[in-house]
This record gives C-alpha cells, structure tokens and sequence, in this order.
C-alpha cells in the first residue's frame, strides 16, 4: 500500500484509516511468532526489545493521527509512521523480501507484515512501547477531526493567532491527520485563503472550516474505502480532488483557472475567485530555493 510515488504527498487520514480497517480485517487475533529489524534506525526505541513481541496475539489495530498502532498481547504496542514513501505490505514469509523491506513481523500462520521503503529519503518511523506517551509525536497530536470530541470551540482554541491557516491545519499539533493535500482541499471547501493568519477568522468563518475539514474528510475517507473495496489500496491515486493536481483546470465551483505556489515548502493549490478575492498569491518559491 502507497500513497508517495509521486514524490509529492504522504498518506494521510483517509487513506490510513482505511489501510487501518484492512489490517484489522487481516491481522486481528494472530499471533507473532518473529519480529526483524532491517534498516539500521528505522527502530526508535531500546525498551522493550524487539524480541518481545514473539508470542504475542494483535488485540486490535489503532490509529492516531497518522501513527498506525498494532496493540499487541497485554501490555505492548507497536506504532509505525509510514511518513513520505513507507508502505505495508502482507506477504507469505516464505517469499523474497525487496531491498526496501526496512521492518517486519512475522505470524504462525505463515504470513509477515513488511515495512517496505522506497526512494532516497527513508524517513518511516517504528517504536515497540508499553506505554503510548512513549511514541516520539503521540502525546502532542491534537484532536481527531471526526471524533465527537471535535467542535468549533475546540478547534478555534488550538489554530493560535500568529499563523497561518493552511500551517496550522498541517501541524499535527493542531488537528491530527492533515497533510497538505487535504489541508487545501478543506480551505477550498471553506472558501479560505491558505496564507490568512487564523486570528482574522470571525465566528462564522470558523465554523465554515469546522464543517470543511470535516466533510472533506469524511468523503475522501468513503471515497477511498469505496476503492479499496475492503483490501489494501494499492496505489497513490486520490479520487475526488477538487484543487489539488489540477493547476489550470477550471476550479468545480467558479470556473476560474486553480493556481498553484510554493508554500511553507510544498506545493499549495487554491481558486483565486473562490479563496483569495481574485487574486493571485505570491508564488514563494523564489526564495525557498535560495
């Protein structure tokens, strides 16, 4: 399963989730008989050893943001972070692991679960914890956008002043799960500008990206699920898209050509009618590669 061939984007909320119901449709209840480590500091910690999985059954498969959690026997837990290029991939043992397997576990029944990595950059990340506030990220990840928990108050109180919208909605701090391709798609959903600072936003406006972020993902999530029809999506493709990738087709709601710029250092698409009042942003660009 990947979601980073094109270089560009990571998996975000809907497509881990739905890699999350595919792994619990799979894996639940079998137990661990082997656990290897193949990529010398994709593992980012000591305690417990990785040994200390052999034996132990997956009681159920979580997510967190954008950690997967294996939760495995009583007390143990393993958290992978696919970050930009990680995948999964469910294969019989007695097959040949690729040069990019970096992480796998083995089961009784013959199958392993492989922690697969491609292109030159390999940022995956792997913790074998007891505890959860012990995975690097856990215990500062802000609110589950679909949980009940998520309301306008709460997510008024966790965007900050002296940021911009779209930086706020990416820092896992601030929302859990948002990446920027759905950053944009939620901010074209909302009508909003990607670089107006958050504390411009009046109440309604506020409301207006509560409900955004949480339709957008919600369909997004449906529409990958849809797709996978109840296994592992098995490319990068997003389906559905209403800005990002489209630079100079006509926005869905306007008509006006999408535009893109480089943004916090990725690339940002908006509808200059529908978001910045016709106009078209700086491209930034320039300078981040100075």
């Amino acid at each position: 399963m990947s979601y980073a061939r094109d270089g560009e984007t990571m998996p975000e909320l809907p497509e881990l989730e739905i890699l999350r119901e595919a792994l619990a449709r799979r894996i639940l209840g079998w137990t661990l008989c082997d656990a290897a480590v193949l990529r010398p500091g994709i593992l980012k910690t000591l305690v417990p050893p990785v040994d200390a999985l052999k034996g132990t059954s997956v009681r159920s498969v979580q997510r967190r943001g954008k950690h997967l959690i294996l939760a495995c026997g009583e007390d143990l837990y393993l958290a992978v972070h696919l970050m930009l290029s990680g995948r999964l991939v469910l294969a019989r043992r007695d097959t040949r692991r690729t040069q990019a397997t970096a992480f796998c576990i083995g089961f009784e029944n013959g199958q392993e679960l492989r922690l697969v990595e491609t292109g030159s950059v390999k940022r995956a990340r792997v913790h074998i914890v007891r505890d959860l506030r012990d995975v690097e990220g856990i215990e500062t990840t802000g609110p589950e956008p679909l949980s009940d928990a998520f309301t306008p108050e709460l997510l008024a109180s966790h965007l900050g002043e002296r940021r911009q919208i779209k930086k706020a909605l990416t820092d896992p701090s601030v929302v859990a799960g948002i990446g920027s391709v759905y950053a944009d798609e939620i901010l074209h959903a909302a009508r909003l500008s990607p670089i107006r600072y958050a504390s411009t936003l009046e109440a309604d406006e506020i409301l207006q990206l509560h409900a955004a972020i949480q339709r957008v993902l919600r369909e997004a999530t449906e529409r990958t699920r849809t797709r996978a029809g109840g296994d592992f999506v098995a490319d990068s493709r997003r389906e559905g898209l209403s800005v990002v990738g489209r630079t100079g087709h006509p926005c869905p709601v306007c008509g006006t050509p999408i535009a893109e710029i480089r943004f916090a250092e990725r690339r940002t698409y908006y509808c200059p009618t529908c978001q910045s009042r016709g106009k078209t942003l700086a491209d930034r660009r320039a300078w981040l590669t100075r």
